[in-house]
């Protein structure tokens, strides 16, 4: 389809635009009857601007490259003779069949004294609408390019999050298989009950990991059976306190949040520990701000985490492939308690990205 077609605004802009230019050839053909000269005028004009059209196709075909250039411009100067032809003969007869009324009669003696200078006006009107069509498939290719370019960004930033969502599996799988292997050795009716946990827990991120956003409820269900499976382990030393908002849990998160930051507080906190070491797990909305803390006790002696960790960084980078700097996770370290603050927009099912 013919891109003056594409929406009904730049149809009536067409005309509009070759209705103007109708004014010089109407100035060109000088004394005479006035109103004669525009009407012919416009018949002239609109005539050339309903030939001028199907150049559009032509101006595709024959983009402006440097390679061709010289057969381009040929091309292109015999279709501006072309057009000007026309448009004088357009003249020439319009202003014979104008002449049946008497006032007018006078309009095929100002075309032959004007041919000429109605001539040069065709070429400048031919030329001026090859000009356009080449501005139009220009803006066109900027369009078409700013777009590919966006689904190109869209399909990279898909990949990245799918391969950082790829990265907690082996990661949680390296760490659940130390677990299963540490029951084994002294009960191993919870090691079976671990691996039935353990497979449990896939299954349902499967399905968590094909969807970008998930609500927090769903998440933090998820989390409880990863936590279920590190129980059988840790035992009483394990112990959660949960502080969450309903408001809280009817957000929207990425999908596999919580885990690298829940794992990272089993593996450098909890499991450190040689008494019961609570596990704080608080959510609220403030506005349109999720704000979560995933916080543990520090063990005197054990190695310190650090911020930059590989847990910490998938979060990080999760967060700003999604959120740009609109999401952020801080570290808070002290000398008893370790925080993970999270920080990211308040977004209901409804609203999130598809």
């Amino acid at each position: 389809m013919h891109p003056l077609f594409s929406t009904r605004s730049t149809w009536p802009t067409y005309v509009l635009s070759w209705t103007a230019l109708s004014i010089v050839p109407a100035l060109v053909m000088g004394a005479g009857p006035a109103f004669g000269h525009q009407v012919l005028a416009l018949l002239g004009t609109w005539g050339l601007a309903l030939l001028s059209l199907p150049t559009y196709y032509l101006c595709r075909a024959l983009p402006l490259d440097s390679r061709r250039l010289q057969r381009v411009l040929g091309i292109q100067a015999t279709v501006t003779l072309l057009g000007a032809s026309f448009f004088w003969l357009e003249f020439v007869v319009g202003a014979r069949l104008l002449a049946v009324w008497p006032a007018w009669s006078q309009l095929p003696e100002s075309v032959s004294a004007r041919g000429l200078e109605l001539f040069g006006v065709g070429i400048v009107l031919s030329l001026l609408a090859l000009a356009s069509h080449y501005l139009l498939l220009s803006v066109e290719a900027r369009a078409w390019a700013a777009e590919r370019e966006t689904a190109l960004l869209l399909a990279r930033q898909r990949a990245e999050l799918g391969a950082l969502r790829a990265q907690v599996h082996p990661h949680f799988l390296f760490n659940s298989l130390n677990t299963v292997s540490a029951l084994i050795g002294y009960d191993p009716a919870r090691a079976r009950e671990a691996c039935v946990e353990l497979g449990s827990y896939l299954r349902q991120t499967l399905g968590a990991g094909q969807r970008p956003f998930v609500s927090l409820q769903a998440e933090w269900d998820l989390a409880e059976t990863y936590l279920g499976v590190e129980a059988l382990r840790l035992g009483e030393r394990l112990q959660i306190d949960r502080h969450l908002e309903p408001a809280a849990l009817e957000c929207q998160v990425p999908s596999l949040l919580l885990q690298p930051l829940i794992e990272n507080a089993i593996t450098h906190g909890v499991s450190r520990a040689s008494e019961p070491s609570p596990l704080s797990v608080r959510a609220e909305r403030r506005g349109e701000r999720l704000l979560i803390d995933i916080e543990n006790a520090r063990v005197e002696g054990a190695v310190a985490r650090r911020s930059g960790g590989v847990g910490l960084a998938n979060v990080r980078a999760r967060l700003a492939a999604h959120y740009g700097a609109e999401a952020s996770l801080t570290a808070l370290p002290t000398a008893e308690r370790f925080v993970a603050h999270l920080e990211l927009p308040a977004v209901r099912a409804a609203e999130a990205q598809p």
